[in-house]
Order: structure tokens, then sequence, then C-alpha cells
């Protein structure tokens, strides 16, 4: 006997719903454009089906991280220049730590860095930023969080964090894995720590680095391909830690190789740049196909160097390269080869090859204090807002999402 009340398989087909691909690509775009679609959510959307992913404009970056404090919580979002739209960068729920809930009343949280695809914060004490309680390092694309203890032992504050996911061990569970190092204590002082080899990651622990007395770095970039960070100090040296692995020795920090003959880190400057550095206050160091480099922003007002031959002004920007077979070793150059560089105070510095026509070749991106992204082209030094036509925005730090894209060029 034929049960009348199941249809035929002719029916069934009939009856079938029309697949994804029918839905009208205005509807899938309204749809894409809801306030509180997340990264992840945009990027499921694009890859159901081919229909869907020529309807959707690819994810489009640089774009600028906030981290927003709610009333029990904080949550953060990405602002895509290029596609001049946010992004909510959810991790399970809207709220990406909740600072009453995993510590003893009110923390207050900040950004201490950003690279590849990932964030990391800092959780400070109620009603101060000089005390570090925890750092939560975050991958916003694969939903997962990894909490540490933090380096200064919640006597200090942390200043800024380079990090990277450890691909040699335990590859299967990679999120889990994260090699960082952290400059803390007003940018005295340096510890490093692998969350790999098992075991909860808040039982890790930090490893201090000894830093020669009087020692203050402006800024560290990482090689975690050669498991070196690079430190630029106010005075105008630049150090090198190695970190350990497979029976290395415990990890120092040493002077660049060519700095360590001349006590005096200004000669090795090329003139007039010797004499600028004492002045610059605001310094970076990033690394560009094997060779370092640093960027500088006179923060002062105009200035008139010697009998004035030399004149700095305000806000302007010097890019300098390290060159090993000369000396003085660095001196001022006047284009990246093509790319463009993204610093922050808070994030990584990344060196990109431009690919959307919004990005400029041999540029520098910064952001202002008051969350305005610059944008300077080194061949003149002069920077100006990065305004896009019809697009007010701030941030934080940058923000990339590829680890192609997002690594340090090296």
């Amino acid at each position: 006997m034929v049960d009348s009340s199941t249809p035929s398989a002719s029916k069934r087909h009939a009856m079938a719903p029309a697949p994804w691909s029918d839905l009208h690509s205005e509807l899938l775009v309204s749809i894409a454009a809801t306030d509180g679609v997340s990264l992840r959510d945009y990027a499921s959307l694009r890859a159901v089906c081919t229909t869907w992913r020529a309807a959707l404009a690819p994810l489009s970056y640089p774009s600028l991280l906030s981290l927003v404090q709610g009333r029990r919580s904080h949550s953060a979002s990405v602002f895509s220049l290029p596609m001049r739209r946010t992004f909510h960068l959810h991790t399970g729920s809207s709220a990406i730590v909740d600072p009453e809930c995993n510590f003893y009343g009110r923390a207050h949280a900040r950004l201490v860095g950003s690279g590849n695809g990932r964030f990391a914060i800092a959780i400070d004490a109620r009603g101060t930023r000089s005390t570090t309680l925890r750092i939560i390092l975050v991958d916003p694309r694969a939903g997962n969080m990894v909490q540490l203890g933090s380096p200064a032992g919640g006597k200090a504050s942390v200043c800024k964090i380079v990090f990277a996911s450890n691909k040699s061990l335990n590859p299967r569970n990679h999120n889990d894995n994260w090699r960082a190092v952290a400059l803390y204590d007003h940018n005295s002082r340096v510890a490093y720590i692998d969350t790999g080899g098992g075991g909860s990651t808040e039982d890790k622990k930090w490893t201090t680095v000894n830093v020669a007395d009087g020692n203050c770095y402006d800024d560290m970039a990482f090689n975690a391909e050669g498991d070196r960070a690079y430190f630029l100090s106010s005075c105008g040296n630049v150090y090198v830690l190695l970190m350990p692995r497979g029976g290395r020795p415990a990890a120092v920090i040493e002077p660049l190789a060519t700095l360590m003959h001349d006590p005096n880190p200004t000669t090795a400057y090329a003139a007039p740049y010797d004499v600028v550095s004492p002045k610059m206050v605001t310094k970076h160091i990033f690394l560009r196909q094997g060779s370092l480099y640093q960027v500088w922003k006179n923060t002062n007002a105009n200035v008139n160097m010697g009998s004035g031959y030399f004149r700095m002004s305000a806000d302007e920007i010097f890019v300098l390269r390290y060159d090993t077979e000369r000396w003085p070793c660095w001196d001022v150059v006047k284009d990246l080869g093509g790319c463009s560089v993204f610093l922050g105070k808070s994030s990584s510095p990344v060196v990109v090859q431009p690919v959307v026509p919004e990005v400029r070749a041999d540029c520098v991106y910064w952001i202002d204090w008051l969350g305005v992204p610059m944008v300077c082209d080194i061949a003149t030094g002069a920077s100006k807002p990065w305004v896009l036509p019809n697009c007010m925005c701030r941030g934080d730090c940058w923000y990339f999402g590829h680890d192609d894209t997002t690594s340090i060029d090296v």
C-alpha cells in the first residue's frame, strides 16, 4: 500500500526549497549590511556558494580596530576603510570580555597589540592603567580567546605586545599556541611567553629578560620566523632579543652587532639625523625584506637645526633604513619599493603592497592621538588626514585580517 500522505519523488523535488543561489542579490547584500554582522558572519556568507561570493564584495583592509566599553562589558569592532563599513568582532557572544565576571571589581580593558588577524587586550585594575592584571589574546576569525597572566605580576602596566601563532607546536590546535613578547613598566622591561606544549595557558609563565639599567624602548618589532624581537631605545640604539628554542641558552637583549663598536648611538646616523635623533619623541621600528627601518615623527613645533641649514616642520616624518655595509649605518630613504607601512602605538607594524586604490604606495599610515588615521608621503615627509569620501572614522589601532598580508614582510 502506498501512503498517500507521503509525496512522490517528483513531488518532493518540486516542493524542495530553491537553492541558496536563487536568493535575490539585493536581499543578500541587505542582510550582509546589517549592523550586527561580524567578520566571521560575512566571511561565512561569501563561502556559501559562488553566486553569493560574487554578490558580496571581498573583505578589504586596512581596518581601524576599536574597543568599546559598555555598561558591563567590552566589545570590539573594525571599520574597513575600503568598504566604508563596520564589522563586529564576535567570539561567540557580543562581549569580547566582561571584566566584572572575570575579575574582582570593575576593571578597564584596552588594546595593547594587533597583528595577523588577532589582537591583544590588557585588563587593568579598577580606576588605574598602571596595573595590568590579565592579558587576553583574541582570534575573532576562529572565535578563540587565550587568557594569560600579566608579565608584570599585577605590579605594572603592559604597554605593548607583539605576537604570532607558534606553528611549530601542535599545528592542529594552533589557536592555543602563541609566542608573544611584552613591553611593560613604562617601556623599561621586557618579557616573553610560549603558550604551546600542553597544559592550561593561564598556568603559563612569562620569562623576564634582563634590560640594561636606564634603557627605555620606544617601539618593538617581531620577526616570528627568525625568533627575534627588535627594540628601538629612546636614545636611538637598536637591540635584538633572540628567543630560545630547541636548547638555545636563556634569552638576552643585545645591541645589533654593527652598533656594538661605538657607545654613542647618534654616531650610527648620517648627518644631520645624528643631531635630530635626540629630539625625536615618536619613533617606530619595522622590517621589510630582511632590512630594518625606522620611522621618526617630529611631534614638536617647527625646528631649525644648527645654522639653519636643516629645518623640521611640525609632524614631519622621516623613514630611515639600516645598512650593515655602511657607517653611519642609518640614513634616510624616500621610498619603500612600492610598499606602504601601517604603524600604531598598540599594533604591530604592517608592511603591505597596496592592492586597493585607497592605499597609496611609499606612504606611512599612522593614527593621531584623537584616533584619526593619517597618511604621509615619505618623499615629502608631510602628513594629512586620511579622509575617504563620505567616511569619517576613528580607531585605536590598525587591523588586517589575513596572515599573508599582515605578517611583517621579511
